[in-house]
């Protein structure tokens, strides 16, 4: 619990090859006592038996995890399924923190400073860290010049060809996250202040976190969002509704491993291998 709060965290899941990294960071703050239970979110394809069987094998070892499966229908592609996941996310005492399957990296103050930010900021829909490898935030870091515009300036837009498209940006921004988490200089890379995210503006909903009690008053349902695709209700839908920006906490820090437009890049290097002796070290 952090104040008071109860602190479930959870995760779209899908597969092991990076999840296998994110629990040694849930692991590691369970321990420390901020994080009450992992939530995992089922939304795997058919193929993926192993993938299922390591998700369940992780719940049966560890007595702070639970599974949740999806529902059996669901429209679309399976990446809409995810907004079904609220309607078990209606206790209004607890603070739930969504983390995507590839979120391979998170700060020991990541979580702590992140909770409490949502503990003293109540109104937006979501409160984000900074997440390295999100377009968005690289704009802001490039602003507060902790991000060279020489690698190719990012404007504000969730899917820029730099930020969101551009293999070989990517692998700069981790190798500078890299190099200063391997130096104990990851407070070097927090924004100058918080910002706010103008209500309309579609952001990469990799990690932030929520307040139950904002699910638990729905007037279509607990948990039911309308529309139900949740990048859209979090960060376009609900912020334009309550007129309430959502924020980027500027002292917390995680890292998003690769969005598809990526993957050829991010495949070639040593990054993953580099986060996992990292995430081995937290549980150390």
């Amino acid at each position: 619990m952090i104040d008071g709060h109860k602190v479930a965290c959870w995760t779209p899941f899908g597969r092991e090859r990076t999840v296998s990294l994110l629990v040694k960071y849930m692991e590691r703050d369970v321990k420390r006592g901020l994080i009450d239970e992992y939530i995992l979110y089922m939304n795997t394809d058919d193929n993926q038996v192993s993938d299922r069987e390591y998700g369940y094998r992780l719940a049966e070892q560890h007595d702070w995890i639970r599974i949740i499966e999806r529902p059996e229908r669901y429209p679309g592609p399976k990446q809409r399924s995810t907004g079904y996941f609220y309607r078990s996310a209606v206790d209004p005492d607890t603070i739930f923190v969504r983390l995507d399957d590839d979120i391979v990296y998170l700060h020991e103050n990541a979580i702590e400073n992140l909770v409490r930010a949502r503990i003293e900021m109540p109104a937006p829909a979501a409160v984000f860290p900074i997440i390295f490898n999100n377009a968005i935030c690289s704009y802001f870091l490039q602003a507060c010049q902790k991000v060279p515009m020489e690698w190719g300036e990012v404007k504000p837009y969730c899917m820029d060809p730099n930020g969101w498209a551009s293999g070989p940006f990517a692998v700069k921004l981790h190798e500078l996250l890299l190099s200063h988490i391997e130096a104990g200089t990851v407070e070097d890379l927090y924004l100058h202040h918080d910002f706010q995210l103008a209500p309309g503006t579609q952001f990469s909903v990799s990690c932030f976190a929520s307040l139950g009690s904002m699910y638990a008053g729905l007037p279509d349902g607990p948990g039911v969002l309308v529309p139900d695709e949740e990048e859209s209700w979090h960060t376009i839908h609900r912020p334009l509704a309550t007129s309430v920006p959502n924020v980027v906490r500027a002292d917390s820090v995680v890292s998003h491993f690769s969005f598809f437009t990526q993957h050829p890049f991010l495949n070639q290097t040593d990054l993953l291998d580099r986060y996992r002796a990292l995430a081995d070290k937290a549980v150390a």
